[in-house]
């Protein structure tokens, strides 16, 4: 658990970094968001946050969705956790699957995490965690969402 801890903590530290020197970063999600909505374009990116967006504000519970390919779950689900900007967990839970999983193509999930606001910040960061039963690290893959806490 300690090793997931500490991916988890170097993945969002290179995050806020990224997102401090903007590197392209709000570019990129326009595209791929459009790409999705449009069943002839292949899209690169395994997993599209529908709910919440970038940089909005959420109360308790957030109600996430999106869509995210088949191998990003494992037996139809997912972890998603709730980080504050010092890597603390201020809340988990899992997303599942509303559709067939086991396939390639992108499968609707959904989920919702209730949490106690923090008085330290309310800019904090939605962790969506492609499911890796082998607990290799080298399959690990995630999406971070900065959102701000009402």
């Amino acid at each position: 658990m300690k090793r997931l801890f500490l991916i988890i903590l170097i993945i969002v530290i290179l995050i806020i970094t990224a997102l401090v020197f903007d590197w392209g970063r709000r570019d990129v999600v326009a595209p791929i968001i459009d790409q999705v909505s449009t069943s002839t374009t292949v899209v690169a990116s395994p997993i599209i946050v529908l709910y919440p967006r970038e940089g909005q504000e959420v109360g308790s519970p957030i109600k996430i969705s999106g869509k995210a390919r088949g191998f990003w779950f494992f037996e139809g689900s997912f972890p998603i956790q709730l980080v504050d900007l010092n890597g603390s967990i201020i809340a988990s839970g899992i997303a599942t699957s509303s559709g067939e999983w086991m396939t390639e193509d992108f499968v609707d999930f959904s989920s919702e995490i209730e949490f106690v606001k923090p008085t330290s910040t309310k800019n904090v960061l939605l962790v969506l965690m492609k499911d890796n039963p082998s607990d290799n690290p080298d399959l690990d893959q995630s999406i971070l969402i900065p959102v701000i806490l009402k």
